[in-house]
């Protein structure tokens, strides 16, 4: 198992050493600021119609009807900030559009500036934001905790519980 994380960071370093010397390598192409900040205010509102759209569509719809943990608007923030990193797949598609298409180098350029961005800007933030949203994750509300205490007495029964701990004492 070792393995395979290990192979995965060096496959994962790889791709990202790749695309920081890519970046350096197409100077010579041409670049659009209007389109790279054009595409970026796509990718933010796209993601925020994606994600909060979709949930409130789900939510009117009751999906959560019966669930005792609902999805905060908390959360759907960080999944839709999380969500704005955009990554090698998007840059290697790009690269495969054919050299006879008109203005492909401001394509490449554009995404691989909105990659680099994106990674860097969002990927090197979301933990700061993460820990605005939730704090440090170690400390349970109230609320938190007792909707816990009745899926516990749901799923187990408050007869197995106890003599769960009665056992659990008797060890001791």
């Amino acid at each position: 198992m070792v393995i395979f994380k290990f192979l995965g960071f060096l496959a994962e370093s790889f791709v990202f050493s790749y695309l920081g010397l890519t970046f350096f390598s197409y100077k010579s192409f041409e670049w659009s600021t209007e389109l790279i900040v054009v595409e970026l205010c796509v990718i933010l509102i796209g993601r925020a119609l994606g994600t909060f759209g979709l949930i409130g569509l789900l939510k009117c719809c009751n999906y959560e009807k019966g669930n005792a943990k609902k999805i905060t608007w908390k959360e759907l923030t960080f999944i839709w900030y999380a969500g704005l990193i955009r990554g090698a797949i998007a840059f290697g598609l790009v690269l495969r559009i054919d050299d006879s298409v008109a203005n492909r180098g401001v394509i490449v350029t554009t995404c691989l500036t909105l990659v680099v961005f994106s990674t860097i800007f969002f990927g090197s933030t979301v933990g700061v934001l993460g820990k605005c949203l939730f704090g440090d994750g170690d400390e349970k509300t109230q609320e938190e905790a007792e909707i816990e205490l009745e899926n516990l007495d749901d799923t187990v029964g408050a007869d197995s519980l106890s003599s769960c701990s009665s056992k659990s004492s008797t060890l001791h």
